[in-house]
């Protein structure tokens, strides 16, 4: 790790506390930033009193930074990285260089309380998002499933007593259009409804010079409808219905030259494509007794998807795969936990799941395919079916102890799940069908996760912490093999080391939040392509490292401006990792995880109130990304790019009209990388778009 920078941020820290001491009140206006809570329902308390590194988006950024996906708040969290894969199939999400390029992703997603257990299901569109929580590290003593890397809580605005409706429209260039409207309805005085309808729309911002067309067009309808049934001061039950149906034409890839560095044109003869419907429904009930609160989560989820790709990704024709899959997932998780206050506090907790994954593969040889590869066919493709089950419960408790500013929390997990995999391997040559391979296989896997946590309140402005946590993400089968010994990958497992400092100063006008992290972790889950090339599969690694530090600072220098800069560190390396007898990538950096980011902006508010306007909001944001290496060889990589983002934002009551635009300078940049086939493959990063948005709220 660079010292002279872990040097430099632990300068800014203690001089901060230092001036903290002083009195300035003298010289102080009556101005103060928020205070940050973290709503989830397992830490629901202020920032502060949370010992991990913890963000929070508020819905003004989201609005402000024009966030539409999950892969948008990439700048704004340290030390998390989500390139654009191209297709809303796979979302490949980083913490602190934990993360997955495919399967069970490595990091847990809630919205609105319903878990997100599928890749395919992390990128759907945002519309009425009241926040974003990012907690970094290990948080699978309470959270459990793929929460080794760290946890996102996603939150939509909420039913309430007022009727209210909003209205938006948004276009910009490539025919870019979204457009929203969201009501909610009061029904007596224990019942309230909202409902929103979404569309978001593009031509697409890439051209396949072999068809003249563009290749990532979207046309995706969304909606949401929550009820609020709040009956008396202690119960209440919250419905929540969302449906997403997306239509993508894709990919964005073109051949990249790994010496030289640059991708090609996107040239290739066979249009591509991927369609999906997701459903998910959650009912929450919380009953909230003088001394306890019991809750029950209960939610499931169905997607529906269908992708055609061509996978070689020339104008030859090579080779094409299908791929159809369907996924029912059902979830239920009780807990009880004591009544906030007093010296000893206590949660405790039962979880259980059930997901059914089928899906259908096939790989179809197209002329040059069944030339370059001498097969004496006319027509030969293959199919694969696939039917996975996963199923698991757990229980788990934390304990925590509040006294004269100390805090001492300890918690603990039992988890077990179970996978199994019915598989089944058909050929057709020249319309005959022969059965290759057929197997069933099963596998389970037991864990205990602990986790111990120390805070010490030096007063209410300074607040150091450290924290111990296992990680843990549970072995299965892979969607894709050719191998027997490739059917099946391991379990990883991390020690995960934190110690930090929360601070705020000068009547709260500054916060800052600085954390320093060690993740020591075994077994690694690798991407891998299967040796075909014509799919991805996961092998492990032997040992890996990742090590780094984060600051995030937000002050307010003047009235009505507000500024912020957050920053992440992040050496991740593999300690060992012998792939075969002619390769050891052993010291190697870790793929996909840059070694320094940074977000640094400002928001500068004009009161004007005239007759015609009252306030101007000027928004200025620079995105800078470090270094970071494709593949595990550290072969390929993307050197540094920065990207500056701006708004301008006029209010006149109940109406808003806003000018944005991202990448001003039309950087170019690579946001994605892959091999397949002997080639090298990158999707260019997205070019300057600008436009305008109109909401009006009655």
């Amino acid at each position: 790790m660079n010292k002279k920078i872990v040097l430099s941020l632990l300068y800014i820290l203690i001089f901060a506390v230092i001036h903290a001491q002083e009195d300035v009140q003298d010289t102080m206006k009556n101005y103060s930033l928020d205070e940050i809570i973290i709503q989830s329902p397992k830490f629901n308390r202020n920032i502060f009193e949370i010992p991990a590194a913890a963000t929070m988006v508020p819905e003004r950024l989201i609005e402000t930074n024009r966030i539409e996906n999950l892969t948008d708040i990439s700048p704004l969290i340290p030390n998390f990285f989500m390139p654009d894969y191209g297709s809303k199939l796979t979302s490949p999400v980083y913490i602190r260089g934990v993360g997955n390029r495919i399967n069970t992703p490595s990091v847990g997603l809630y919205v609105d309380e319903i878990p997100y257990f599928e890749k395919a299901a992390f990128n759907f569109d945002f519309y009425d998002v009241e926040r974003i929580e990012v907690l970094r590290g290990p948080q699978g003593t309470l959270y459990g499933r793929n929460a080794m890397g760290g946890l996102i809580n996603i939150i939509t605005s909420k039913p309430h007593q007022d009727q209210e409706t909003s209205l938006s429209v948004d276009y910009g260039n490539y025919n870019q259009i979204r457009s929203n409207i969201s009501h909610n309805q009061p029904i007596g005085k224990s019942l309230a409804v909202q409902g929103s309808l979404n569309h978001r729309y593009n031509d697409g911002f890439y051209t396949n010079i072999f068809s003249n067309s563009e290749v990532d067009k979207l046309n995706s309808y969304s909606g949401r409808l929550k009820a609020l049934f709040n009956p008396t001061g202690r119960f209440k039950a919250q419905g929540t219905v969302q449906y997403e149906d997306s239509r993508q034409i894709g990919y964005p890839y073109a051949v990249f030259d790994d010496q030289e560095m640059e991708a090609g044109p996107i040239n290739y003869d066979k249009e591509s494509l991927y369609n999906r419907k997701l459903l998910s429904s959650g009912l929450n009930l919380t009953y909230a007794a003088p001394s306890f609160t019991v809750r029950s989560l209960s939610s499931m989820q169905m997607l529906d998807d269908y992708q055609k790709i061509d996978q070689d990704f020339t104008p030859r024709s090579l080779f094409f795969v299908l791929q159809d899959q369907q996924l029912q997932m059902y979830a239920q998780e009780i807990n009880i936990e004591s009544a906030e206050g007093g010296v000893y506090n206590w949660l405790f907790g039962a979880f259980g799941f059930k997901q059914l994954l089928d899906k259908t593969v096939t790989v179809e040889y197209g002329e040059d395919g069944l030339v370059q590869y001498k097969l004496p066919f006319t027509q030969y493709f293959y199919t694969k079916t696939y039917d996975n089950s996963n199923s698991g419960v757990a229980l788990f408790h934390q304990s925590t102890i509040d006294w004269e500013g100390f805090t001492v929390a300890a918690g603990i997990r039992a988890d077990y799940e179970k996978a199994s995999l019915d598989y089944i391997h058909d050929t057709f040559r020249n319309g005959n069908q022969q059965n290759a391979d057929a197997a069933e296989s099963s596998m389970d896997f037991f864990e205990i996760l602990p986790k111990i946590a120390l805070k010490y309140s030096i007063n209410r402005y300074l607040v150091p912490y450290a924290t111990i946590a296992k990680g843990y993400n549970s072995g299965g089968f892979n969607a894709t093999f050719e191998r027997d010994e490739d059917r099946s990958f391991q379990p990883e497992h991390s020690w995960n080391y934190e110690a930090g400092i929360k601070a705020k100063w000068l009547q709260q006008r500054v916060y800052a939040n600085l954390a320093f992290f060690y993740i020591d972790w075994t077994n690694q889950q690798i991407y891998q392509a299967v040796p075909s090339g014509t799919g991805s599969m996961l092998t492990n690694a032997g040992k890996s490292e990742s090590k780094g530090v984060e600051l995030e600072l937000k002050v307010l220098p003047a009235n009505n401006l507000e500024t912020w800069i957050t920053f992440g560190y992040n050496e991740a390396t593999f300690k060992e990792y012998v792939k075969d007898s002619l390769t050891d990538y052993s010291g190697n950096y870790l793929p996909y995880v840059p070694r320094y980011s940074f977000n640094a902006g400002g928001n500068y508010n004009i009161d004007i109130n005239t007759g015609w306007l009252n306030r101007i909001t000027l928004n200025l944001t620079y995105n800078g990304v470090g270094k970071h290496y494709w593949h595990e060889s550290n072969e390929a990589y993307q050197p540094y790019y920065g990207l500056l983002n701006s708004r301008i934002n006029f209010e006149k009551e109940n109406i808003s009209l806003s000018f944005w635009g991202k990448n001003l300078f039309n950087t170019g940049y690579n946001s994605f990388y892959f091999q397949a086939l002997g080639n090298s493959y990158a999707q260019i990063g997205k070019p300057a778009t600008m436009g305008v948005k109109l909401k009006v709220t009655f």
